[in-house]
Protein backbone atom coordinates (compact mmCIF):
# COMPACT_ATOMS: atom_id res chain seq x y z
CA UNK A 1 0.00 0.00 0.00
CA UNK A 2 1.84 3.18 -1.22
CA UNK A 3 1.40 5.98 2.00
CA UNK A 4 1.95 10.07 1.50
CA UNK A 5 5.31 9.40 2.90
CA UNK A 6 6.30 7.08 -0.06
CA UNK A 7 6.72 7.92 -3.85
CA UNK A 8 3.79 7.50 -5.64
CA UNK A 9 4.41 8.23 -9.15
CA UNK A 10 7.85 8.50 -11.75
CA UNK A 11 8.67 9.85 -14.71
CA UNK A 12 7.89 8.37 -17.81
CA UNK A 13 9.08 11.85 -20.46
CA UNK A 14 10.26 15.40 -19.27
CA UNK A 15 11.08 17.73 -21.79
CA UNK A 16 12.07 21.40 -21.53
CA UNK A 17 11.75 23.80 -18.29
CA UNK A 18 9.96 20.87 -16.16
CA UNK A 19 10.44 20.77 -12.08
CA UNK A 20 9.45 20.13 -9.05
CA UNK A 21 8.18 23.04 -6.91
CA UNK A 22 9.71 22.39 -3.65
CA UNK A 23 13.45 22.37 -4.82
CA UNK A 24 13.77 23.60 -8.16
CA UNK A 25 15.09 20.61 -9.69
CA UNK A 26 14.97 19.96 -13.01
CA UNK A 27 12.93 16.88 -13.69
CA UNK A 28 13.92 13.76 -15.87
CA UNK A 29 13.23 10.25 -16.63
CA UNK A 30 13.14 7.83 -14.03
CA UNK A 31 12.43 10.61 -11.12
CA UNK A 32 10.50 9.86 -8.39
CA UNK A 33 6.87 11.86 -7.27
CA UNK A 34 5.76 11.59 -3.63
CA UNK A 35 2.22 13.24 -2.24
CA UNK A 36 2.51 16.73 -1.21
CA UNK A 37 4.94 17.72 -4.50
CA UNK A 38 3.98 20.05 -7.23
CA UNK A 39 4.68 19.57 -10.84
CA UNK A 40 5.68 22.90 -12.82
CA UNK A 41 6.49 23.48 -16.43
CA UNK A 42 7.50 26.14 -18.44
CA UNK A 43 6.64 27.24 -21.71
CA UNK A 44 8.52 24.40 -23.14
CA UNK A 45 7.78 22.71 -20.29
CA UNK A 46 6.10 18.48 -20.59
CA UNK A 47 6.05 15.87 -17.94
CA UNK A 48 4.47 12.45 -18.46
CA UNK A 49 3.84 10.48 -15.08
CA UNK A 50 2.91 6.83 -14.45
CA UNK A 51 1.60 6.59 -11.13
CA UNK A 52 1.28 3.24 -8.32
CA UNK A 53 -1.84 2.13 -9.57
CA UNK A 54 -1.02 2.38 -13.47
CA UNK A 55 -2.48 6.40 -13.30
CA UNK A 56 -1.07 8.02 -16.96
CA UNK A 57 -0.75 11.98 -15.88
CA UNK A 58 0.52 14.21 -18.71
CA UNK A 59 1.47 18.15 -17.60
CA UNK A 60 1.30 20.33 -20.50
CA UNK A 61 3.36 23.44 -20.63
CA UNK A 62 2.90 26.32 -18.51
CA UNK A 63 1.62 24.47 -15.94
CA UNK A 64 1.49 23.45 -12.30
CA UNK A 65 0.12 20.08 -10.85
CA UNK A 66 0.46 18.94 -7.31
CA UNK A 67 -0.55 15.63 -5.67
CA UNK A 68 -2.10 16.63 -2.49
CA UNK A 69 -2.76 12.82 -1.12
CA UNK A 70 -2.51 9.35 -3.22
CA UNK A 71 -2.70 6.29 -1.34
CA UNK A 72 -3.90 3.28 -3.25
CA UNK A 73 -4.53 0.25 -1.06
CA UNK A 74 -4.47 -3.05 -4.01
CA UNK A 75 -6.43 -5.19 -0.85
CA UNK A 76 -9.11 -2.81 0.51
CA UNK A 77 -10.28 0.18 -1.76
CA UNK A 78 -11.98 1.70 0.86
CA UNK A 79 -8.46 2.93 2.05
CA UNK A 80 -7.78 4.69 -1.59
CA UNK A 81 -7.03 8.64 -1.66
CA UNK A 82 -6.08 10.57 -4.73
CA UNK A 83 -6.59 14.23 -4.81
CA UNK A 84 -4.49 16.61 -7.21
CA UNK A 85 -4.42 20.53 -7.45
CA UNK A 86 -4.54 22.18 -11.10
CA UNK A 87 -3.86 25.68 -10.40
CA UNK A 88 -3.14 26.30 -13.62
CA UNK A 89 -2.19 25.51 -16.93
CA UNK A 90 -3.44 22.02 -18.66
CA UNK A 91 -2.99 18.33 -17.79
CA UNK A 92 -4.55 15.21 -18.97
CA UNK A 93 -5.28 12.48 -16.23
CA UNK A 94 -6.16 8.48 -17.16
CA UNK A 95 -7.51 7.39 -13.78
CA UNK A 96 -6.12 4.12 -12.59
CA UNK A 97 -6.77 0.74 -10.38
CA UNK A 98 -7.16 3.77 -6.99
CA UNK A 99 -10.02 5.64 -8.68
CA UNK A 100 -11.33 2.80 -11.41
CA UNK A 101 -12.23 0.94 -7.56
CA UNK A 102 -12.73 4.16 -5.55
CA UNK A 103 -14.55 6.52 -7.25
CA UNK A 104 -15.80 8.43 -4.53
CA UNK A 105 -12.38 8.69 -3.02
CA UNK A 106 -10.72 10.82 -6.34
CA UNK A 107 -10.96 14.30 -6.67
CA UNK A 108 -9.02 16.96 -9.11
CA UNK A 109 -9.50 20.57 -7.64
CA UNK A 110 -8.81 23.76 -9.86
CA UNK A 111 -9.31 27.60 -8.39
CA UNK A 112 -12.79 27.43 -9.33
CA UNK A 113 -14.11 23.79 -9.70
CA UNK A 114 -14.00 19.82 -7.91
CA UNK A 115 -13.95 17.41 -10.74
CA UNK A 116 -14.99 13.92 -9.52
CA UNK A 117 -14.89 10.52 -12.35
CA UNK A 118 -17.15 8.03 -13.52
CA UNK A 119 -14.09 5.97 -14.87
CA UNK A 120 -12.33 8.38 -17.13
CA UNK A 121 -9.92 9.91 -19.42
CA UNK A 122 -10.04 13.55 -19.36
CA UNK A 123 -7.97 16.71 -20.36
CA UNK A 124 -8.38 20.11 -18.26
CA UNK A 125 -7.58 23.80 -18.89
CA UNK A 126 -7.22 25.67 -15.43
CA UNK A 127 -7.14 29.37 -14.66
CA UNK A 128 -7.92 31.63 -11.51
CA UNK A 129 -11.51 32.65 -12.95
CA UNK A 130 -12.43 29.62 -15.33
CA UNK A 131 -12.14 25.76 -15.85
CA UNK A 132 -12.67 23.71 -19.12
CA UNK A 133 -12.61 20.15 -19.03
CA UNK A 134 -13.11 18.03 -22.52
CA UNK A 135 -13.50 13.85 -21.53
CA UNK A 136 -11.94 11.47 -23.91
CA UNK A 137 -13.27 8.41 -22.37
CA UNK A 138 -15.86 7.57 -19.53
CA UNK A 139 -17.28 10.54 -17.90
CA UNK A 140 -16.92 13.21 -14.95
CA UNK A 141 -18.87 15.16 -12.48
CA UNK A 142 -17.98 18.78 -12.46
CA UNK A 143 -19.12 21.75 -9.84
CA UNK A 144 -17.94 25.10 -8.67
CA UNK A 145 -17.37 25.01 -4.70
CA UNK A 146 -19.70 26.23 -2.74
CA UNK A 147 -21.21 25.76 0.35
CA UNK A 148 -22.05 22.28 -0.99
CA UNK A 149 -18.46 21.45 -2.74
CA UNK A 150 -15.66 21.83 0.00
CA UNK A 151 -11.86 21.29 -1.72
CA UNK A 152 -10.80 19.26 1.11
CA UNK A 153 -13.30 16.70 0.05
CA UNK A 154 -12.69 13.53 -2.24
CA UNK A 155 -14.67 12.35 -4.77
CA UNK A 156 -17.82 14.04 -7.40
CA UNK A 157 -20.19 16.95 -5.62
CA UNK A 158 -23.68 16.20 -6.12
CA UNK A 159 -26.75 19.00 -6.51
CA UNK A 160 -28.34 21.48 -8.50
CA UNK A 161 -24.41 23.10 -9.50
CA UNK A 162 -23.07 20.09 -10.53
CA UNK A 163 -22.99 18.63 -14.69
CA UNK A 164 -22.02 15.25 -15.94
CA UNK A 165 -19.91 15.26 -19.51
CA UNK A 166 -19.32 12.07 -21.51
CA UNK A 167 -16.31 11.14 -23.97
CA UNK A 168 -19.57 9.83 -26.29
CA UNK A 169 -20.40 13.61 -26.45
CA UNK A 170 -17.77 14.50 -28.80
CA UNK A 171 -16.68 17.61 -29.74
CA UNK A 172 -17.93 19.18 -26.58
CA UNK A 173 -16.16 20.82 -23.42
CA UNK A 174 -17.65 22.04 -20.23
CA UNK A 175 -16.87 25.83 -18.54
CA UNK A 176 -17.06 26.33 -14.95
CA UNK A 177 -16.61 30.34 -13.67
CA UNK A 178 -17.14 30.72 -9.89
CA UNK A 179 -20.78 30.59 -8.29
CA UNK A 180 -22.09 29.18 -11.85
CA UNK A 181 -23.35 25.54 -13.10
CA UNK A 182 -21.07 24.40 -15.29
CA UNK A 183 -22.35 25.53 -18.67
CA UNK A 184 -21.88 22.65 -22.16
CA UNK A 185 -20.05 24.31 -25.11
CA UNK A 186 -18.97 23.19 -28.37
CA UNK A 187 -15.15 23.12 -30.29
CA UNK A 188 -15.06 24.89 -32.91
CA UNK A 189 -13.11 22.94 -35.63
CA UNK A 190 -9.18 23.35 -34.85
CA UNK A 191 -10.30 24.91 -31.13
CA UNK A 192 -9.01 21.84 -28.85
CA UNK A 193 -5.37 22.59 -28.61
CA UNK A 194 -6.05 25.94 -28.54
CA UNK A 195 -7.80 25.31 -25.31
CA UNK A 196 -6.63 21.96 -24.22
CA UNK A 197 -2.87 22.52 -25.31
CA UNK A 198 -0.99 19.97 -27.85
CA UNK A 199 -0.37 16.35 -26.92
CA UNK A 200 2.73 15.28 -27.39
CA UNK A 201 3.05 11.98 -29.76
CA UNK A 202 3.98 9.75 -26.74
CA UNK A 203 1.03 10.29 -24.89
CA UNK A 204 -1.70 7.11 -24.78
CA UNK A 205 -3.99 6.86 -27.35
CA UNK A 206 -7.81 6.73 -26.44
CA UNK A 207 -8.48 3.23 -25.91
CA UNK A 208 -11.76 3.28 -27.48
CA UNK A 209 -13.54 -0.64 -27.01
CA UNK A 210 -14.40 -3.29 -29.20
CA UNK A 211 -18.42 -2.30 -30.66
CA UNK A 212 -18.45 -6.04 -31.23
CA UNK A 213 -18.73 -7.31 -27.89
CA UNK A 214 -22.08 -6.80 -25.42
CA UNK A 215 -21.84 -4.23 -23.21
CA UNK A 216 -23.55 -1.38 -20.47
CA UNK A 217 -22.49 2.18 -19.99
CA UNK A 218 -23.53 3.71 -16.41
CA UNK A 219 -23.06 7.33 -16.38
CA UNK A 220 -25.68 7.99 -13.59
CA UNK A 221 -27.49 6.60 -10.64
CA UNK A 222 -30.53 6.17 -12.69
CA UNK A 223 -30.48 5.40 -16.15
CA UNK A 224 -28.51 2.43 -17.25
CA UNK A 225 -27.90 1.33 -21.21
CA UNK A 226 -26.34 -1.59 -22.86
CA UNK A 227 -26.22 -3.68 -25.88
CA UNK A 228 -27.14 -7.06 -26.10
CA UNK A 229 -28.77 -9.69 -27.55
CA UNK A 230 -32.02 -9.89 -25.87
CA UNK A 231 -33.21 -8.53 -22.48
CA UNK A 232 -31.85 -11.29 -20.20
CA UNK A 233 -29.40 -8.56 -18.72
CA UNK A 234 -31.84 -6.69 -16.99
CA UNK A 235 -30.12 -5.07 -14.27
CA UNK A 236 -31.28 -5.62 -11.01
CA UNK A 237 -32.91 -2.72 -9.31
CA UNK A 238 -34.15 -1.04 -13.07
CA UNK A 239 -36.73 -1.18 -15.27
CA UNK A 240 -36.93 -1.20 -18.93
CA UNK A 241 -37.41 2.51 -20.51
CA UNK A 242 -36.86 2.12 -23.94
CA UNK A 243 -35.16 0.23 -26.40
CA UNK A 244 -34.90 -0.82 -30.35
CA UNK A 245 -33.92 -3.97 -32.06
CA UNK A 246 -29.59 -3.57 -30.90
CA UNK A 247 -30.08 -1.09 -27.75
CA UNK A 248 -31.58 -0.73 -24.55
CA UNK A 249 -31.86 1.69 -22.04
CA UNK A 250 -33.19 1.42 -18.36
CA UNK A 251 -34.17 4.08 -15.75
CA UNK A 252 -33.87 2.47 -11.84
CA UNK A 253 -37.50 1.19 -10.13
CA UNK A 254 -39.48 3.31 -8.02
CA UNK A 255 -42.19 5.99 -7.89
CA UNK A 256 -42.67 8.78 -10.61
CA UNK A 257 -42.50 12.21 -9.35
CA UNK A 258 -42.22 14.28 -12.68
CA UNK A 259 -42.63 18.36 -12.50
CA UNK A 260 -46.44 19.72 -12.39
CA UNK A 261 -45.76 22.73 -15.10
CA UNK A 262 -42.96 24.56 -16.83
CA UNK A 263 -40.68 24.14 -19.82
CA UNK A 264 -37.37 22.86 -20.17
CA UNK A 265 -34.54 22.68 -22.20
CA UNK A 266 -32.40 19.98 -21.09
CA UNK A 267 -28.88 19.72 -22.06
CA UNK A 268 -26.68 17.01 -23.86
CA UNK A 269 -24.30 14.59 -21.44
CA UNK A 270 -23.93 11.68 -23.46
CA UNK A 271 -24.48 10.90 -26.89
CA UNK A 272 -23.11 7.32 -28.91
CA UNK A 273 -23.70 7.01 -32.39
CA UNK A 274 -24.01 4.04 -34.44
CA UNK A 275 -24.22 2.42 -38.66
CA UNK A 276 -26.01 -0.87 -38.10
CA UNK A 277 -25.13 -3.13 -41.05
CA UNK A 278 -27.21 -5.69 -42.44
CA UNK A 279 -25.50 -8.37 -40.42
CA UNK A 280 -25.83 -6.34 -37.24
CA UNK A 281 -22.72 -5.04 -36.62
CA UNK A 282 -22.12 -1.96 -34.94
CA UNK A 283 -19.76 0.55 -36.48
CA UNK A 284 -18.75 3.93 -35.50
CA UNK A 285 -20.99 7.13 -36.02
CA UNK A 286 -21.35 10.86 -34.88
CA UNK A 287 -23.76 12.62 -33.34
CA UNK A 288 -23.93 16.47 -32.89
CA UNK A 289 -26.42 19.58 -31.90
CA UNK A 290 -28.30 16.89 -29.74
CA UNK A 291 -31.50 18.91 -28.26
CA UNK A 292 -34.19 18.02 -26.10
CA UNK A 293 -37.12 19.93 -25.01
CA UNK A 294 -39.97 19.21 -22.62
CA UNK A 295 -42.86 20.95 -22.16
CA UNK A 296 -44.40 19.87 -18.69
CA UNK A 297 -47.54 21.96 -18.85
CA UNK A 298 -48.93 19.92 -21.81
CA UNK A 299 -46.61 16.87 -21.61
CA UNK A 300 -44.83 17.07 -25.11
CA UNK A 301 -41.49 16.44 -26.14
CA UNK A 302 -39.76 17.84 -29.23
CA UNK A 303 -36.00 16.44 -29.93
CA UNK A 304 -33.49 16.14 -32.84
CA UNK A 305 -29.96 15.88 -33.68
CA UNK A 306 -27.41 15.22 -36.50
CA UNK A 307 -26.16 11.66 -37.37
CA UNK A 308 -23.09 11.34 -39.42
CA UNK A 309 -21.64 8.27 -40.92
CA UNK A 310 -18.99 8.28 -43.33
CA UNK A 311 -19.87 10.48 -46.38
CA UNK A 312 -23.80 10.40 -45.11
CA UNK A 313 -25.52 13.33 -42.66
CA UNK A 314 -29.11 13.30 -41.49
CA UNK A 315 -30.96 15.69 -39.42
CA UNK A 316 -33.25 13.70 -36.97
CA UNK A 317 -36.15 14.58 -35.16
CA UNK A 318 -39.28 13.39 -33.10
CA UNK A 319 -41.69 15.27 -31.04
CA UNK A 320 -44.43 13.46 -29.55
CA UNK A 321 -46.03 13.41 -25.73
CA UNK A 322 -44.72 12.53 -22.41
CA UNK A 323 -47.18 9.64 -21.02
CA UNK A 324 -47.41 9.81 -16.75
CA UNK A 325 -45.13 7.38 -16.52
CA UNK A 326 -42.22 9.44 -17.72
CA UNK A 327 -42.11 7.60 -21.29
CA UNK A 328 -41.93 9.48 -24.29
CA UNK A 329 -44.85 8.39 -27.27
CA UNK A 330 -43.32 9.71 -30.53
CA UNK A 331 -46.06 10.65 -33.12
CA UNK A 332 -45.76 9.24 -36.59
CA UNK A 333 -46.16 12.75 -38.47
CA UNK A 334 -43.73 15.58 -37.63
CA UNK A 335 -41.18 12.82 -37.11
CA UNK A 336 -38.39 11.26 -39.19
CA UNK A 337 -36.64 9.05 -36.85
CA UNK A 338 -37.69 6.26 -34.15
CA UNK A 339 -37.31 7.14 -30.44
CA UNK A 340 -37.76 4.93 -27.10
CA UNK A 341 -37.37 6.22 -24.08
CA UNK A 342 -38.35 8.55 -22.01
CA UNK A 343 -37.58 10.29 -18.35
CA UNK A 344 -36.16 9.08 -14.87
CA UNK A 345 -38.15 8.88 -12.16
CA UNK A 346 -37.68 12.70 -10.64
CA UNK A 347 -38.13 14.41 -14.62
CA UNK A 348 -34.42 15.76 -14.25
CA UNK A 349 -32.49 13.11 -16.50
CA UNK A 350 -33.66 12.28 -20.14
CA UNK A 351 -32.57 9.24 -22.20
CA UNK A 352 -33.64 7.19 -25.41
CA UNK A 353 -32.27 5.10 -27.79
CA UNK A 354 -33.27 5.59 -31.70
CA UNK A 355 -33.29 4.25 -35.21
CA UNK A 356 -34.10 5.22 -38.61
CA UNK A 357 -33.97 2.45 -41.45
CA UNK A 358 -31.63 3.68 -44.34
CA UNK A 359 -30.35 1.90 -47.96
CA UNK A 360 -27.21 0.53 -46.64
CA UNK A 361 -26.23 0.66 -42.98
CA UNK A 362 -28.88 2.04 -40.66
CA UNK A 363 -28.79 4.97 -38.22
CA UNK A 364 -28.70 4.05 -34.73
CA UNK A 365 -27.70 5.32 -31.00
CA UNK A 366 -28.68 6.67 -27.56
CA UNK A 367 -28.68 10.19 -26.53
CA UNK A 368 -28.74 11.05 -22.51
CA UNK A 369 -29.47 14.31 -21.41
CA UNK A 370 -29.76 16.44 -18.29
CA UNK A 371 -31.71 19.21 -16.74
Amino acid sequence: MATAAEPVGRVLFAIGDARLAADGARLKKDDVISAGQAVITGANGHVHIRFVDDAFVSVRPNSKLSVEQYRYDEHDAKNNRVRFSLSQGVARLITGKAGQAAKDHFRLNTPVAAIGIRGTDFVVQAADAITRIAVQQGAIVASPFSDHCAREAFGPCSGGMSAQLAGSLSGSYLEITPDSKPVLQTLAPGQSKGIFGFPRPEEPMVNTPTLRAPSAEVFSNTLYWGRWSDQAALPAGFELLGKNDALYVYRSEGPISLPQGGEFTFVPTEAVGYARAANGELKPASITSPMLTLNFNNQTYNTGFTWSAEERSLKLHSTGSVSDNGQFVPRTTGSNVTVSGGLNNTGDEAAYVFMRRLAGDDAYGIIRFHK
